[in-house]
């Protein structure tokens, strides 16, 4: 597989997102009132504001490995392009659950609603406008995946589209499960790693890589045997790291490359196996004064500076970096067990994204 043919699945991926997003949500809210052509546009701005793709390019390679030859796309872009409806719906409700106004290093939906309503002089109060809005956003982007998951399937045999169905259905409960499960912890203020991990599974390692994997080798019509099995270790292993990297780079990257402030996780009070680590192996002074960092909204840059400089010092850091570069060897093994099944087009691509997922050149020296 080359290159051009991953950019032409892209390129057709964002023309079936536009027209999903144009013919279910935009059309229809002009139809009602031609006031509504800004929420339109911002429904598709959610969708279209420069994502990596990430799980819709999983998806492609699972489904590319195993396909058989001169199987049609189409299906695959249109259940890529619900996989993005939904990862946008979510994100927009994200955002207000998190009361979080930069999204990809603009403003999110909630703030440009917010601000739409300051700009109008607008009666009540902007934040709680932009919120409420910001939720029906959502829905209406959570309304467009299932046309697209009709399209996906329509041209499956029956039980074949009863499978696909089902894992897309797993996925899109899994990671509300997750998130609830975050949000519990944070009002129990359970920080423990083994909670991060159990919530972390299900928001983020399974719903980015696993899943989507799955839902390519189920469209393909081979969710068993050789390669599938290699296939689903590979992504276990990667959504793992991908998640660890994640929790790392919050922390020690920078907003202009996470998209996002650094240090949100902490002042949010959110659960994660960094943190658990931190907790830990701190000494009694670090973990009281970590504590009491943990959920406090109003931490400056100087008091996350010295956040980051607790998790070198304890060690926590080097774990997570430790554990990620076992998770990269056990990725590679298996794209190597996979090698004998596919071309090897499909291991390059597979390689490129666990790069991708993994790299950690943001990070300082751990030791």
């Amino acid at each position: 597989m080359t290159d051009d043919a991953v950019k032409f699945f892209l390129a057709s991926l964002e023309e079936r997102l536009e027209s999903a997003v144009t013919s279910t949500v935009g059309a229809p809210l002009k139809a009602v009132d031609a006031g509504l052509e800004p929420i339109a546009d911002l429904c598709l701005s959610a969708v279209k504001s420069g994502g990596k793709r990430l799980r819709p390019r999983f998806a492609f390679w699972a489904w590319r490995a195993v396909a058989p030859a001169g199987a049609s796309r189409a299906p695959l872009v249109h259940l890529a392009a619900a996989v993005e409806l939904l990862h946008a719906a979510i994100l927009v409700h994200d955002d207000v659950i998190d009361d979080s106004d930069v999204r990809r290093g603009q403003p999110s939906v909630r703030a440009a609603l917010a601000a739409r309503h300051r700009a109008r002089g607008g009666s009540g109060d902007a934040r709680q406008f932009g919120d409420h809005l910001a939720l029906l956003v959502g829905d209406l982007l959570w309304s467009a995946v299932h046309d697209t998951v009709d399209l996906a399937v329509e041209p499956l045999a029956p039980e074949a589209r009863r499978r696909v169905r089902s894992a897309f259905a797993a996925m899109r409960v899994e990671v509300l499960a997750g998130q609830f499960l975050e949000l519990q912890a944070q009002a129990d203020r359970d920080y423990a790693a083994a909670t991060a991990g159990k919530i972390q599974r299900y928001k983020t390692s399974s719903y980015t890589v696993l899943r989507p994997v799955h839902l390519g080798l189920e469209l393909a019509g081979t969710p068993h045997g050789a390669a599938p099995d290699a296939l689903q270790r590979y992504a276990v292993a990667v959504g793992r790291a991908f998640q660890l990297r994640d929790d790392l780079s919050d922390l020690f990257s920078t907003t202009a490359d996470s998209g996002k402030r650094v240090g949100d996780d902490i002042r949010g009070g959110k659960p994660t196996e960094l943190l658990g680590a931190a907790l830990e192996l701190a000494d009694a002074v670090d973990r009281r004064a970590l504590t009491a960092v943990v959920g406090d909204e109003s931490a400056d840059e100087t008091v996350i500076a010295e956040v980051q400089r607790m998790m070198l010092r304890t060690g926590a850091t080097a774990r997570i970096h430790d554990h990620i570069d076992e998770l990269v060897g056990s990725a590679r093994a298996a794209i190597e067990d996979l090698r004998p099944h596919t071309e090897a087009a499909v291991c390059t691509g597979l390689s490129d994204m666990l790069a991708e997922c993994t790299d950690l050149s943001f990070l300082p020296a751990v030791r």
